[in-house]
């Protein structure tokens, strides 16, 4: 039988730009056991399957090409938003449930928002292998948050989780950011969150994801989550936008409300198409 699915736009500032994003918004449409090779189909960052609806939100299931995972940042707002379109959920706060729990989901005008809690770990002094992997010399790591409007305060790297484990990669120069190649593997973690400056309340970010299935994600709202924790705990509270995509043709824009220990991330949505599967 005909499963429909629709492809969503987040981060997006208008259709075909953003974070891509296949959403099947039917419980018992799929089968549990094709869902992996539906996603590998779809060759989006991730597809997410909806498998329950409540009076409150709804239960999801994500997937890479490659993996399954507990938590995503653009398939959470993205299916969020399907659900509201569709008539599935009501109102303007949902509570998604996933693998890693529950994420509040908010509706602001235009845009979509999710909250996340989450923690940093101390400062790591040796990234050594990571860089070589970018082809960064030391000297390339690190800039003052002052520079975006916070306090002064040295960014150095540290591995930031508000529902994945990722390395938060501050660098000098945006420069350096757009010049960087997807690397062959990320130690440390499954991805890295490479970001500079670019003036008060703005970064330029690049995300690399190998270990989670993605060689590049055009704008990634987990690691978005994870460095709102990073700079809530480094700088206080703040609001930036993150670029990201440029590099690949998707550009994207992430806000995000940074505190101690919570990071708020949201951003557009688009509707791109409506089909169904027939496999």
């Amino acid at each position: 039988m005909p499963a429909r699915y629709r492809v969503v736009d987040v981060f997006a500032r208008e259709p075909l730009a953003g974070n891509g994003l296949a959403v099947f918004p039917d419980p018992g449409s799929i089968d549990p056991d094709r869902m992996q090779r539906i996603a590998r189909e779809m060759n989006l960052s991730e597809t997410t399957f909806v498998t329950g609806v409540t009076a409150d939100g709804y239960d999801v299931r994500i997937f890479t090409p490659t993996n399954e995972m507990p938590f995503a940042g653009h398939p959470t707002l993205g299916t969020a938003w399907v659900m509201r379109e569709l008539g599935a959920v009501a109102g303007d706060r949902v509570i998604q449930r996933s693998a890693a729990g529950e994420t509040p989901v908010e509706f602001e005008g235009d845009r979509v928002w999710f909250e996340r809690t989450g923690s940093v770990g101390q400062d790591l002094g040796d990234v050594g292998d990571t860089l070589t992997m970018l082809g960064l010399p030391q000297r390339a790591v690190g800039f003052d948050a002052a520079e975006i409007g916070a306090a002064s305060r040295a960014l150095r790297p540290a591995i930031a989780n508000a529902g994945l484990a990722i390395l938060m990669l501050p660098l000098g120069s945006a420069e350096t950011v757009a010049a960087l190649n997807a690397p062959a593997t990320v130690p440390l973690t499954g991805g890295v969150y490479c970001f500079a400056p670019l003036g008060r309340g703005r970064i330029k970010a690049r995300f690399f994801g190998l270990g989670f299935g993605v060689l590049e994600d055009p704008a990634t709202g987990g690691a978005a989550a994870a460095l709102g924790v990073y700079l809530g705990d480094r700088a206080g509270v703040l609001a930036v936008e993150v670029e990201q995509g440029a590099e690949i043709g998707r550009p994207s824009f992430i806000s995000i409300g940074a505190s101690p220990g919570r990071a708020r991330v949201g951003g557009s949505v688009h509707l791109a198409a409506e089909a169904s599967l027939l496999a």
